[in-house]
């Protein structure tokens, strides 16, 4: 059975004329920002690469005038990427600036010079996409990709079904729990998951904490990143990601050459972390007075910034002649489970009934990499 690769999110099919080709590679030094991607991982991701320079493995196809970049399952349009010719089905290294075009105002000054205005139109019939209709990968430089006999974190990243379910060994530094944004998300497999990179590569490593003889690191302590380890492990992929299921972990010698991406001093400060699900739901009616209030994140938050960082009041008394107790007497517990990125919530006394309750995330709760969450508020009403 042959199976066609999907869109990436679309199945694009259409005809506008342009490209200009820039093949074989030229200029293979390293600027910092450059990261290493799958098809899959730009599909599931595409907010965290959009406006990115990334790295990928895949092969071509045309229809004769659009080029694609395609794996088994994935299919992504590029520009400026050598057409396949007649037979042709190797595997290219392609680097190039990843955009979700739809996130892009039409007077951004990265559109310029890029058909992004006729590629809307002839694909989509409309003048702009919006965010998620139209991703594209805007080549810079293209060649044949190089096999690597020895298995590294990158070419591991770079290829990761090469290496499904089978037992590696790959060296590279600590990152803790994401803490500089070098994946989209985590795994969300157990509390002492964490980051390992190499030059451009990043993946997660799960099933084991980072300890062992002579070392203890801590996934949430900036001061424990940049030690070198060596892991141990099987390789899984989750929603686009590399991991390795750890079976051994040590300390590793950093490598004799200098690493081949500039990593800069300052972290990366990811996209805003949002809140994405309630419960109860913003202006929920009838909410049972033992309730214990959920708040979900898009990302993983740092769970000691909300220390002293939530409220906690009843409001509206006219709603009843019942007294409101002192809220500054309110008492409760929180809790961040990691996992799922839920914040609970919970009450040490069953609340007020007939009175609208008031929940307010302050300012000054992060994500794991520093990126600031908006203020937030959640009120409902004590019904039963």
């Amino acid at each position: 059975m042959v199976h066609r690769p999907r869109q990436l999110p679309l199945l694009l099919a259409a005809h506008i004329a342009f490209t200009t080709w820039s093949f074989p590679l030229v200029g293979y030094a390293q600027p910092g920002g450059r990261r290493v991607a799958t098809l899959e991982s730009l599909s599931n991701s595409p907010i965290f690469f959009h406006g990115e320079e990334v790295i990928v493995h895949a092969t071509v196809e045309d229809d004769g005038v659009l080029t694609y970049l395609v794996d088994d399952n994935n299919r992504l349009l590029a520009l400026d990427v050598p057409p396949s010719g007649s037979g042709a089905h190797n595997l290219l290294e392609v680097i190039g600036q990843f955009y979700d075009v739809g996130r892009l105002e039409p007077e951004d000054p990265r559109t310029k010079d890029l058909p992004f205005d006729r590629l809307a139109v002839s694909i989509l019939n409309k003048p702009w996409p919006a965010a998620g209709e139209l991703p594209v990968l805007v080549a810079t430089a293209t060649r044949i990709a190089q096999e690597t006999a020895a298995v590294t974190l990158r070419s591991l990243a770079l290829n990761p079904e090469l290496y499904l379910d089978q037992l590696v060994t790959v060296t590279g530094r600590f990152r803790g729990r994401n803490l500089y944004a070098d994946l989209p998300q985590a795994p969300g497999e157990s509390r002492w998951d964490f980051v390992l990179i190499s030059a451009n590569a990043a993946i997660w490593i799960i099933g084991r904490e980072p300890q062992g003889q002579g070392f203890d690191l801590d996934v949430q302590a900036r001061s424990d990143t940049g030690r070198w380890l060596e892991v141990t492990g099987s390789v899984r992929m989750h929603a686009g990601m590399v991991l390795i299921s750890a079976d051994q972990i040590a300390l590793a010698d950093p490598p004799t050459a200098p690493e081949r991406r500039v990593v800069s001093q300052a972290p990366r400060i990811g996209l805003p972390p949002e809140v994405i699900f309630s419960a109860p739901l913003v202006d929920d009616t009838d909410v049972p007075s033992d309730t214990t209030v959920r708040i979900q994140f898009s990302r993983d938050m740092d769970p000691d910034s909300f220390q002293n960082r939530i409220k906690v009041s009843y409001s509206d008394p006219q709603r009843t002649n019942q007294s409101i107790p002192n809220t500054g007497e309110m008492r409760f517990d929180i809790a961040y489970r990691a996992r799922n990125r839920v914040l609970e919530i919970t009450f040490q006394e069953e609340l007020t009934r007939f009175q609208t309750l008031r929940v307010d995330l302050l300012e000054g709760i992060t994500a794991t990499d520093g990126a600031s969450l908006e203020p937030w508020a959640l009120s409902f009403f004590v019904g039963r």
